[in-house]
């Protein structure tokens, strides 16, 4: 057992761990009656996914392991890139939702003369969402609006700078690979929050709604502009990052990654406690679309 396999498997059971702990943890109180509670019964199924999929990679890592010498050194390539894709997607989550709550509204909050009384960035975004909390008592209406579309806006700038600077230069897949993910989570933050807003609004959506920025048709508009173009150039940009390790295989990588999208639509609508049957169609589309592109235009 190398050291790469034991440390998946410390990982993993560190996970398994964690996710028993969430599950039997009680928290007890007494007001009239004692009351029992399980406040982290939520983080269960995602700790408990995380910590099978380092067990399964892990497993991968094992059977790679056994292969002959040039097969072995060809595998440990593709390991290397595929362990870094996945560890680099959760972290530029992570710094995604930053972008979105402390450069997006917290920024606007700053600039307008108001404070940031506190802010939660949640690693299980979107089955949980991240958060900032502000107060503005001289703010005007339209400095609000600024302030309630400052996450969604910058989310915007950020993925489409991104994605430009990608098109425009080739550069090593250690950036790349990173830069790739921040562009779309930033762009997921925004487009799949305008449309997923237009059908049940909830957040920054709702709140714009309300201060008379938006409308749902409007929002529904705008997010499928913006998805539409950040999908075409984001495959892109993932079609030059993984032919040079996947070779034949890069249409089915491309593909593979789309897969992302229901995901996390079924995400947020098991941690909002909805379903909408608008929304499964939804998830599906780029999937659909990257399947045309990568093997029917593409073919011809």
């Amino acid at each position: 057992m190398n050291l790469k396999e034991s440390a998946l498997y410390i990982a993993s059971l560190l996970f398994f761990g964690g996710a028993i702990y969430a599950y039997s943890y009680e928290s007890r109180y007494t007001d009239w009656l004692p009351v029992v509670t399980y406040p982290y019964r939520a983080y269960v199924a995602p700790l408990a996914l995380c910590g099978m999929v380092l067990l399964l990679s892990a497993l991968f890592v094992r059977k790679s392991s056994r292969a002959e010498d040039e097969a072995a050194t060809t595998d440990t390539r593709l390991w290397t890139f595929t362990s870094a894709f996945l560890i680099a997607g959760f972290v530029m989550k992570v710094l995604g939702e930053v972008v979105h709550e402390l450069l997006g509204h917290g920024f606007l909050v700053f600039l307008f003369g108001g404070q940031v009384t506190d802010f939660y960035i949640s690693l299980f975004w979107p089955y949980e969402f991240s958060s900032v909390g502000w107060s503005t008592p001289n703010a005007t209406p339209e400095q609000m609006t600024w302030i309630a579309g400052g996450g969604i806006l910058v989310s915007v700038v950020v993925s489409y700078f991104i994605q430009i600077l990608l098109l425009w230069r080739r550069v090593n897949w250690r950036f790349s690979v990173p830069l790739l993910w921040l562009s779309f989570w930033c762009y997921i933050s925004a487009s799949g929050y305008l449309i997923v807003g237009s059908v049940f609004p909830f957040g920054d959506v709702e709140e714009l709604i309300l201060l008379g920025a938006l409308t749902s048709s409007s929002a529904l508009v705008i997010g499928s502009v913006l998805f539409l173009t950040g999908f075409f150039i984001l495959s892109k940009i993932l079609r030059r990052t993984l032919s040079p390790f996947l070779n034949e295989k890069t249409r089915w990588g491309v593909l593979a990654f789309w897969f992302v999208v229901p995901a996390l639509v079924g995400l947020t609508m098991a941690g909002r406690g909805v379903f909408h049957f608008l929304l499964v169609p939804f998830g599906f589309v780029p999937i659909l679309l990257s399947y045309v592109l990568e093997f029917q235009i593409k073919d011809k």
